[in-house]
């Protein structure tokens, strides 16, 4: 049906009304002769609306005739139409070639650059490169060689073992792939020690290479040499100064105090809103709007970013839409428990950041202490076990 009106659209209609005594048996004549009709509205018992292919207008008079109904024209429609209106419209026909022109022109140019992949490199710095391979904003998009930007960067950056150069309209994604570097050799001659890098109580050891000086339950200081790089023997036998390898878990405990108040903020909405515009004009910020903050104390802000995109091209414009939200804060007093439970949570986590990203803990206790009817000292203890050997090279006599 919708590939059906698409057709007449392209071969033109007439929208119509059909007035008499029995306009349905109008209809039901030019169904019998394959007539399409479509979109048919009743006005009144005498009275319909609908819309007809010029073609099946032009068959029309024997079945007014044999009805005995009245046909009259409300408008005409399609493609057609609007090209015999355009005929006469001669600046506006000029004026939307043009308009079609300068979008062609405008979307040879590059407006926006999208890197993907970026994790330990830094997108600005990828950025930089690109341009110094071609690729920038305002670049001239048929001149842009994909394969001369991917080698040149593959020399240019160390860091990337594989990038992918899209253009797709006036923006260009660009897909990197980081080079992961081989891990440090082992000179066999070398001679190092392994050394607490933290306090803590050994749970287990797993050695590859030296000697081991503590064993599992001992307590060790940060510094303190865990397995030595020296190895001895009983027989008249000079020793071998060996690398050390190997890992030390052990037992390591962490505390974090803080203080904090009762009195809980509770942030609700107001309703009032103020949405400031930009116009992004080809890598241009055209701000449409006065004042660039809104007149809040407190507020929160979302963004919408508008692109236009003409048949799947984006020529470099659109919209930036920030939305402003006012906010009240209003202060309750909590219970003390609900406080110590949501504090004792975030020292958790600052202490998470502290341990090792390999460690894992397993056991945390949260005490409190009253300071006045406002005022609580929450203290987190948390016990990780984590890997505390620190390779140490010493210098051969």
């Amino acid at each position: 049906m919708q590939l059906t009106r698409l057709f007449y659209f392209l071969r033109g209609y007439l929208v119509i009304t059909v007035s008499g005594q029995y306009p349905e048996r109008f209809l039901n004549v030019c169904a019998g002769r394959r007539i399409f009709i479509w979109n048919v509205f009743s006005h009144s018992d005498r009275l319909l609306r609908c819309c007809i292919s010029i073609r099946g207008f032009r068959l029309l008079p024997p079945i007014v005739k044999k009805t005995g109904v009245q046909i009259k024209i409300i408008e005409k429609r399609g493609f057609p139409i609007w090209i015999k209106r355009a005929r006469k419209r001669k600046w506006f026909a000029a004026g939307l070639l043009l308009c079609v022109l300068c979008t062609i022109c405008i979307n040879q140019f590059v407006w926006k650059i999208e890197i993907q992949g970026c994790n330990s490199v830094s997108t600005a710095y990828i950025k930089e490169n690109l341009a110094e391979c071609g690729l920038k904003v305002g670049s001239f998009r048929p001149f842009l060689d994909e394969k001369r930007i991917q080698t040149k960067m593959l020399l240019a950056v160390p860091e990337l073992s594989w990038l992918w150069v899209d253009k797709h309209g006036s923006k260009v994604n660009v897909e990197i792939k980081e080079r992961v570097l081989p891990p440090d050799m082992v000179d066999p001659n070398d001679f190092c020690h392994l050394i607490a890098s933290k306090d803590g109580v050994i749970d287990s050891m797993v050695i590859t290479s030296g000697e081991p000086v503590v064993a599992p339950g001992d307590t060790v200081r940060k510094g303190d040499l865990l397995v030595s790089g020296l190895l001895l023997s009983e027989k008249d036998v000079e020793p071998r100064q060996v690398p050390s390898e190997g890992t030390v878990y052990a037992r390591v405990w962490y505390e974090q105090t803080k203080a904090y108040s009762l009195w809980v903020p509770n942030t609700s909405e107001t309703g009032q809103r103020v949405k400031k515009t930009t116009l992004r004009l080809f890598g241009l910020n055209i701000p449409l709007y006065r004042n660039a903050m809104p007149n809040f104390n407190e507020y929160s802000t979302l963004t919408k970013d508008h692109k236009l995109n003409l048949f799947g091209f984006q020529p470099g414009i659109g919209l930036s839409t920030v939305t402003y939200t006012e906010l009240h804060t209003a202060y309750e007093k909590s219970t003390v428990e609900s406080v110590v439970q949501s504090s004792g949570r975030e020292l958790l986590s600052a202490i998470d950041e502290m341990a090792s990203p390999d460690s894992s803990c397993t056991e945390s206790r949260t005490d409190y202490v009253i300071i006045d009817e406002d005022t609580i000292e929450v203290t987190v203890i948390a016990e990780y076990l984590e890997n505390i050997a620190e390779k140490v090279r010493v210098a051969k006599e």
